[in-house]
Formats: C-alpha cells, structure tokens, sequence
C-alpha cells in the first residue's frame, strides 16, 4: 500500500475518476492518505485523518514514507514555504503542519468565526470555499477532536441534547425529509455559524435557521448533539 501527502493547499476528492466528476471532499496541506488503487490517471485514496474516501488524480500525488509530527493549523490563513515543494502557498485551518505544538485556548465560537465570509463549496474544507460538514469538521480538528466528514455521519456522535438547553459549541443538525442535511453550530445568544451561502450568522429558533437578512426559514431544525 502506498501512502501520499498533500503538498498544495487543497486537492480535491472526487466521486468518480473523472475531472468533472462531484468534488465531495478535500484533502488540505499536510493532511495524509493511502492509496488503494489506481485506474488510468487517477488513485482511489482513503484519508488517514477520517477514513474519507474517493479518487484523486494521479497529478495531485506526492509520495510520502516519512513519519513527522505534524500539528493542525489554528490560524485561518497562513503564508508559508512549503517543506514538501518549497514554493509559497496559503494554507488554512486545519492544515497539517510540521511545526511546534500548539493548543488553541479559544472557544468553538471564536475559531469558528475565523471562517465568517468563505464562500460555500460542495466538498470544500478550505478558507477558500466549505461545505457545512466541512467547516464544522475542520473547526472542531482545532481543538483535537475528530468528527466524521458528513452531517449524516457527524449527527450520530455526541450526546442528544434538547433544544432548549443548548450550549456554546453544540452541533444542531437540520433536515429535509426525515434525512440530514444541514449542520451548525450554535454559538449562544439564540445564533448558529454555518456555511450556507458563505459562513454566516443566524438566529436559531426550535423551528429552524431564520435567516437574518431575509427573516425566512432557510432550514428545518431536526436535533442537536454535544460532543465535548
């Protein structure tokens, strides 16, 4: 089995082994995989960090053997010197880097509002454009605790809390359907930041997200987690 490193700011995972097929993740800088098979130009990986699998092209590899410490990235952008292609690069939260150890003793809401303004991207983990699973996913990686990649998946963690007693970094997940769909997290004062559009503020209400530019209904509310 081979395992690889991403070496840019971003690759993107697809579905399919195609360059127009759907992003449904990213792999940020520092951030490892395996390879577990090839077909044509493309590698079918699975990500050390959550086990997320898809195919990236064959282009995007970098081999990788080397067993470093490599520490998650707080600050939203940084200027570096890649250590792996030694040319500049912008990396954001939740990049792996090999630097000295840093805890972060900010809250879920403070990191997390390092984000407002990124555009929203299906698949996206990066400052440049996140999806809602993905931005939750990345937050919480700052504090060193791994979440699966999914709002279905992320909404079978932690410990069920009524609405009327969430607390500061609790996840509410939204749903349409019966099925999970959408994810917060919820901030205090009756707020949510999510990536919806871009990542924003909302007011949150037992019946869902209420838009606070439009004062419309974005999202129907389904459940809310804690998970530390």
């Amino acid at each position: 089995m081979t395992h690889g490193i991403c070496h840019v700011s971003q690759i993107p995972i697809r579905s399919h082994p195609a360059s127009n097929a759907e992003m449904v993740s990213q792999l940020l800088y520092g951030e490892t995989y395996r390879i577990l098979k090839s077909e044509n130009d493309w590698s079918f990986i699975a990500m050390d960090y959550d086990g997320y699998e898809g195919w990236i092209s064959n282009a995007s590899i970098y081999h990788w053997t080397q067993e470093v410490p490599r520490y998650t990235q707080l600050d939203i952008l940084q200027h570096t010197i890649s250590d792996l292609c030694n040319q500049p690069l912008c990396s954001s939260m939740g990049s792996q880097l090999v630097i000295e150890k840093k805890i972060s003793t900010q809250s879920i809401s403070e990191i997390a509002k390092k984000f407002l303004g990124s555009p929203y991207l299906w698949g996206g983990r990066h400052f440049s454009g996140i999806d809602c699973s993905g931005f939750v996913q990345v937050v919480y990686k700052c504090v060193n605790i791994l979440l699966p990649r999914d709002a279905s998946q992320q909404q079978k963690q932690g410990k069920a809390v009524p609405f009327a007693d969430l607390f500061e970094g609790d996840l509410v997940f939204f749903e349409n359907n019966n099925r999970v769909t959408h994810v917060g997290i919820f901030i205090g004062d009756g707020q949510i930041i999510h990536a919806h559009g871009m990542v924003r503020m909302d007011s949150i209400q037992k019946e869902g997200i209420l838009n606070v530019q439009t004062q419309e209904q974005s999202h129907a509310y389904h459940s809310a987690k804690r998970i530390r």
